[in-house]
């Protein structure tokens, strides 16, 4: 499997940091910071006329929870000719549950009617409409293997502008299984999946025209 890449956990997190803009004698200073944990993963299915990617990221941060799945299925006829496509795509601060247990053993995910979007695509993978539906997610998560350790201390300067970055976490690849928008996954399916937990800030100073 995969080794995660801790950036995807901050991306994931990003909507959920706290951004505090400072007025200073000197320019402005923003802060960014965050402390969580997520589970991820990405399996592919397949029946005799379809072909379905499905992502979950899940995340609990001091600042908050958020959740994105995506459902990507792509439609065959009996002679195997592509006949469309439809992408289910729900991204919620809310409405589920998520739980990442000690020393990254295990994690779980479990959520009923999240609000959703569906966009169907014609043979040319133009896009039809898009019309609002809800989706539910059930996924378990058992950690495997090794638990790697990163910590990062960045620092960048230019005039009138300079940037410190903190980042330290841990990750831990894991098997997945679950039921999500009524397709079972099974490990069989499963591409990655990571669990871990990340605490990173970001300070950046700005002073004159540039700010």
């Amino acid at each position: 499997m995969r080794r995660a890449f801790f950036g995807l956990a901050v991306m994931s997190l990003a909507a959920l940091a706290f951004a505090g803009p400072a007025a200073a004698a000197s320019g402005q200073v923003t802060q960014v910071r965050f402390q969580g944990t997520f589970a991820d993963a990405f399996w592919f299915s397949s029946t005799a006329t379809s072909r379905t990617d499905t992502s979950v990221n899940a995340s609990e941060a001091k600042q908050g929870s958020g959740l994105f799945v995506d459902q990507f299925t792509e439609n065959f006829d009996a002679n195997g000719n592509f006949t469309g496509a439809t992408d289910t795509i729900a991204t919620v601060t809310s409405g589920f549950s998520f739980a990442l247990h000690q020393s990254l053993a295990s994690a779980s995910l479990t959520a009923s009617s999240l609000p959703a979007t569906t966009c169907t695509f014609d043979v040319y993978f133009n896009q039809i409409g898009c019309s609002a539906t809800t989706i539910d997610v059930s996924v378990t998560w058992t950690g495997m293997g090794s638990i790697t350790r990163s910590v990062t201390n960045e620092h960048f300067k230019s005039d009138g502008f300079s940037e410190s970055d903190h980042f330290s976490g841990t990750s831990r690849d894991a098997t997945a299984t679950g039921t999500i928008g009524g397709i079972t996954l099974s490990a069989s399916d499963l591409q990655f999946a990571n669990l871990g937990t990340t605490k990173s800030g970001t300070i950046t100073r700005c002073i004159g025209t540039s700010c």
